[in-house]
Parts: structure tokens; C-alpha cells; sequence
């Protein structure tokens, strides 16, 4: 504790008390919250967002500004643009599971059996033991792995999570700025 006391000295009701008090500072914190207000996420600079665009983050392999991201900072507000590009597949707060979502986020999967067939659609699970998947007809495929299948996974958003591991927070600050001044 912050007077230097051991924690051990509260009482039941006091560690209840303050498990329910941290939790609601939690809940606060969600843009569900009565109280949330979202700070001032535009606070990087438009420029060094777009040299790192067109850079070392590689967004540019993917992304385009005449295209997919023509008006982005129009369509979105910065704490959205931020959201968006941080954690792309949670995009405007709606989950999207492994076999839901647009087709550019879509998990597939193609699986090749030992005797030549193949399958192939949308992730919806896969583990050490099974892979399903639903094909674009909608039938839902699953198979128990072994070691004689060739299974090929094909993640859009890998490049988001692989970002998540060297992006800093001056960087996306400075990406937000710039896809927020692409009006």
C-alpha cells in the first residue's frame, strides 16, 4: 500500500471494497461507459506518420490512399482511425470471429488431403487435432489433422499483429495523425 502498510492488515470487507472500486475504474475506462470521455488521440505528427506509412511500417503493401484509405480522416474520427489501425479486427467495436467479416479480413484455410482433394474457405477453428473450415457454398468441412495433410492458413491481418510487437506509441500517434488528415 502506498502508506507502506502490508496489505495483509485490510479486512474482508476493505480487499472487497477495493476489488469492486478497481473494477469500476476498468469499466470506466470502455467506451461503453456512461463516463468514458476518449482523450485527444490526434497528437503526432501527419508527416513522420506518413514516412513511416510509406516506410517502415509497410502499410503501404497494403494500403493505398487513393484507394482503400481514399477519406479515411472524413469517414472516421481519430479515436476510430487509432482503434482501426491498432487492432484492425475489432474495427468499430463489433467482434468478427474466424469465419465472419468482410472477405479482405477473412482467416482461410486450404486443406489438402493425402488422397489429392482439397478444401478450402473460411477459417472457422483449428487446433492440434482438427481444422474446419465453411466453404464459399457455406457447408462446413472438418477433418482430424494428421501428418500426412498439408494445411495452408492464410491470415490478412497478419501484418497488424506482427505490428503490434515494434509499432511505439509515437508511431501510431503519428499514422493516426496522418490517416486523420486524409480528407
Amino acid at each position: 500500500m502506498q502508506t507502506g502498510a502490508s496489505g495483509a492488515s485490510l479486512t474482508d470487507a476493505q480487499i472487497t471494497d477495493l476489488s469492486h472500486f478497481i473494477w469500476q475504474r476498468i469499466n470506466d475506462t470502455l467506451r461503453g461507459s456512461d463516463v468514458f470521455e476518449p482523450g485527444d488521440v490526434l497528437v503526432g505528427d501527419p508527416k513522420a506518420g506518413e514516412a513511416y506509412f510509406n516506410g517502415e511500417g509497410k502499410c503501404a503493401a497494403c494500403h493505398s490512399i487513393t484507394g482503400d484509405l481514399a477519406g479515411y480522416g472524413k469517414r472516421y474520427q481519430p479515436i476510430d482511425i487509432q482503434q482501426r489501425f491498432v487492432f484492425p479486427n475489432t474495427a468499430g467495436g463489433r467482434g468478427r470471429g474466424r469465419a465472419a467479416g468482410s472477405s479482405r479480413q477473412q482467416v482461410t484455410v486450404t486443406v489438402s488431403l493425402p488422397d489429392g482433394t482439397t478444401s478450402s474457405g473460411a477459417l472457422v477453428s483449428m487446433d492440434d487435432f482438427h481444422v474446419a473450415l465453411r466453404t464459399t457454398a457455406g457447408e462446413y468441412r472438418s477433418w482430424t489433422r494428421t501428418p500426412a495433410m498439408k494445411i495452408v492458413k492464410t491470415e490478412p491481418l497478419a501484418a497488424h499483429v506482427e505490428l503490434l510487437e515494434r509499432l511505439t506509441d509515437k508511431q501510431m500517434h503519428d499514422v493516426v495523425a496522418y490517416l486523420a488528415s486524409l480528407k
